[in-house]
């Protein structure tokens, strides 16, 4: 018995069609999943700069925040983070950085044997005359509240701490040139009774 099929009208057709574009485009808008928590860690690399090494209160620092992946696939829903510590004040993130309790968060992919690089900018405040440097320290993890798989940072001397070392400089001078003095000492010693003893070698030989 042969059986037929109807065609499908141009309705149906139409609502077929549409179906598929709204799947479409709904797979695409889901981000990613995360890594897995038992998946192997990637291998990563990170560096964190402002291209300065001192600041001082109402200075605006420029941070770059560079993630490298050496392994040889894609790192797909990366959770970097940078703190914002007490006498700094957050300006801005690029690439959509979120400022958090944990401080400035961005989610990142990162392509197999590439690098992506994340900006922020905050301002110096006024700081406590005991606080002598001001550092900041950016990690990157699997998952948002992971635990870091790399981490760095990077601290620039306030005025105290210049005034600090300063002050120590000369004690530090002084305890180098007591150094050089007992070590200049003891070689003249050691010389003397080298001289010593050859001349005494020397004199046993004549007689």
């Amino acid at each position: 018995m042969r059986r037929t099929t109807r065609p499908k009208s141009a309705a149906a057709r139409v609502v077929a069609v549409a179906a598929g574009v709204a799947l479409t485009a709904l797979s695409s808008a889901i981000p990613p999943p995360p890594i897995a928590a038992g998946a192997v860690l990637p291998q990563l690399s990170i560096t964190l700069d402002n291209g300065r090494t001192t600041t001082s209160a109402g200075d605006v620092l420029e941070y770059s925040i560079t993630v490298r992946n050496l392994d040889g696939e894609d790192v797909v829903g990366l959770a970097v983070t940078q703190t914002v510590p007490g006498g700094l004040r957050f300006e801005s993130a690029d690439a959509e950085g979120v400022l958090g309790e944990r401080g400035i968060s961005w989610s990142a992919t990162v392509p197999a044997g590439g690098e992506i690089v994340h900006h922020s900018t905050m301002t110096v405040l006024d700081t406590p005359a005991e606080l002598l440097r001001l550092a900041t320290v950016a990690c990157a993890s699997t998952a948002e509240n992971g635990a870091p798989i790399v981490c760095a940072s990077h601290s620039d001397q306030l005025p105290a701490g210049a005034a600090a070392d300063a002050v120590a400089l000369p004690t530090r001078s002084a305890s180098l040139a007591w150094w050089w003095y007992l070590t200049g000492s003891f070689g003249l010693v050691c010389a003397g009774l080298v001289v010593l003893l050859a001349a005494r070698r020397h004199a046993d030989r004549r007689t």
